[in-house]
């Protein structure tokens, strides 16, 4: 069988999505300024807890079904990935780097010093810096009232002093290299790690929202990912080691039945409010060590699943208050992740925070060509991964009367393909 090179011209763009429940493996090519998806592959997860990897092994060989149906699916070979992380332990920071500005005007070299003494981070040896993203500008801070004017494009401005405000995300070596290390067994390359619900921000939030702020919560099997994006930036993110597993044990502990009887119980009957049940029913079910099935009330079930769920949300609360984020989301916040498919989550969640919610639908002018995949928040962040530019690619975007669409930015990287 003879392999031929894509040709020169194409743009191909490939996410590996590696969940404590599923791995997702998406393609796509730009068309027009837009992302098309014209492959993908999904399968179980393996070796991974609670977003940890925790056996390369057992996680190289799940990889290695997925990559094989997205080969399938397209007729198509890849080389290199962008992947997700979503590691409870990772240190998540917002630091600030100021430069003088040395003849009044500030250039693309400027910015990038102060961007640069932002990024300096003292890490242990054991740790390294994954997302270094901008969130802020701001030009001739006063050294005593802290105040100053914020720009979104510095360059070519006047000013005396140019301070950035970088949105930092830390991983300790192991981490990073378990995933490079799953991800090399199975003959792949790693073109970048994107913090999960970085990514996952991608297909859902306008640019509005981020300027008027927002929160991105994405609940996945293992863990639960936030974002918060105030004026235009990325300004604080959490991982959360609650839920829809947690959920699941819930159920399992309540009715001491096995994990995956309760997963079938959630994905049956599951609804996030009792109020949304139109009539008390009795579900059949196996509990553990029982010769005889039993029975349980819709009613009983629910009333585990919604005090589970607002568990988890008291945690989001909690975080957002304590750093006095909770009053600057005038967007209010968008859900996805595969633990907001259930029935009535956006309901429920709306009923607890009492501000505007809404489960999130993906922008189809930047990316679409898979209606399965674009309906079903358990792709967003493979969807994410996709669309994410580079930290390196802000210089270009910096600039004024910068013209270059979000596809076509420096520094983009891109799968290696050929074709069958």
């Amino acid at each position: 069988m003879r392999i031929e090179s894509v040709a020169a011209d194409n743009n191909f763009f490939v996410s590996l999505d590696i969940g404590s429940s599923k791995i997702v493996i998406l393609l796509a090519e730009e068309i027009e300024g837009q992302l098309k998806i014209f492959g993908h592959g999904i399968g179980p997860s393996a070796g991974v807890k609670k977003g940890l990897i925790v056996d390369s092994e057992k996680t190289s060989q799940a990889i290695n079904a997925v990559v094989e149906k997205a080969y399938s699916s397209c007729n198509t070979k890849f080389f290199n990935v962008s992947v997700n992380i979503s590691d409870p332990h990772l240190t998540i920071i917002n630091r600030k780097g100021q430069v003088l500005i040395a003849n009044s005007v500030i250039t693309e070299k400027d910015v990038e010093l102060a961007l640069k003494s932002a990024k300096a981070v003292a890490t242990s040896t054991n740790k390294q810096v994954i997302n270094s993203v901008p969130n802020s500008f701001i030009i001739d801070k006063d050294p005593i009232t802290h105040r100053g004017v914020e720009v979104d494009k510095p360059v070519g401005l006047e000013a005396k002093t140019l301070e950035a405000n970088m949105h930092i995300v830390i991983a300790s070596n192991q981490a990073v290299g378990s995933i490079e290390k799953s991800i090399r067994k199975s003959n792949l390359g790693t073109s970048m790690i994107v913090l999960n619900s970085m990514a996952s921000s991608e297909p859902y939030l306008s640019q509005d929202e981020k300027d008027n702020g927002v929160c991105l919560v994405d609940i996945g099997s293992g863990v639960t990912n936030i974002s918060v994006f105030t004026n235009g930036g990325i300004t604080h993110s959490a991982i959360f080691k609650s839920a829809g597993d947690q959920i699941t044990d819930e159920i399992a502990y309540a009715f001491n039945t096995s994990f995956n009887e309760a997963e079938r119980l959630k994905i049956q009957y599951g609804d996030a409010q009792i109020k949304s049940l139109r009539e008390d029913q009795l579900i059949k079910f196996k509990p553990i060590g029982g010769l005889e099935e039993c029975y349980l009330s819709s009613h009983s079930l629910v009333e585990v699943i919604e005090q589970a769920y607002l568990d988890l949300f008291s945690l989001i609360k909690q975080n957002l208050k304590s750093k006095k984020l909770d009053r600057s989301l005038k967007s209010g916040y968008v859900l996805t992740g595969a633990g907001s498919k259930i029935q009535g989550c956006d309901e429920l969640f709306l009923r607890s925070f009492r501000v505007r919610s809404k489960l999130g639908q993906v922008d189809t002018e930047k990316i679409d060509g898979n209606e399965m995949i674009i309906s079903d928040p358990t792709y967003a962040c493979a969807l994410g991964l996709l669309l994410y530019e580079p930290d390196e690619s802000y210089l270009e975007e910096l600039q004024p009367d910068n013209t270059v669409g979000f596809m076509g930015k420096i520094g983009k990287i891109k799968g290696n393909l050929f074709k069958f």
